[in-house]
């Protein structure tokens, strides 16, 4: 047996796939129209946190915490600074089932009550993310809240920002 041999088929081959290969690049390779990632502007972030069943003393010591313009952490292990805004408190009600007649009704706790807790934070706003002190502040996501003599866990169910 003798060494291969290339000829011409061979090497249209191998020009094909060079062709292709290069019009993929062309084609995903970011031409055109190219968002700059790096272009941040310095905002502040105001956002509401829920937290869901607290008792009417943890209300109160956030009331506490907003008229003396306290700061409060944001976060478990990525924490950022924040001041306390507003604090809204609204009856606790949660789904129950009735197992009788195998309906769902919604039923209010009066002990417990729902925090609508407003936060402001100087933060940067890049096209892809809002972002305190480098931790990212996304709708949705679950925060912890720590201060002195307050602490929670609750959700971000609202988030702007203002130019400053």
């Amino acid at each position: 047996m003798g060494k291969p041999k290339f000829n011409i088929l061979d090497a249209l081959i191998l020009l094909l796939v060079v062709l292709v290969a290069a019009a993929g690049i062309y084609l995903f390779g970011g031409r055109g129209e190219s968002s700059n990632t790096t272009d941040t502007q310095n905002v502040t972030a105001v956002f509401k946190i829920q937290l869901t069943q607290a008792d009417y003393s943890l209300y109160e010591k956030f009331v506490k915490a907003t008229d003396s313009g306290e700061k409060v952490w944001i976060g478990l292990k990525e924490r950022f600074a924040a001041e306390i805004i507003e604090v809204e408190a609204t009856p606790s009600a949660k789904i129950t089932t009735n197992t009788n007649r195998g309906t769902l009704h919604l039923a209010e706790n009066p002990t417990l009550y729902d925090l609508n807790i407003t936060f402001k934070a100087p933060a940067t706003e890049t096209a892809d993310s809002i972002s305190a002190s480098g931790t990212a502040i996304r709708v949705g996501v679950e925060e912890a809240i720590h201060g002195k003599g307050i602490a929670g866990f609750g959700y971000i169910t609202d988030l702007k920002t203002t130019i400053e």
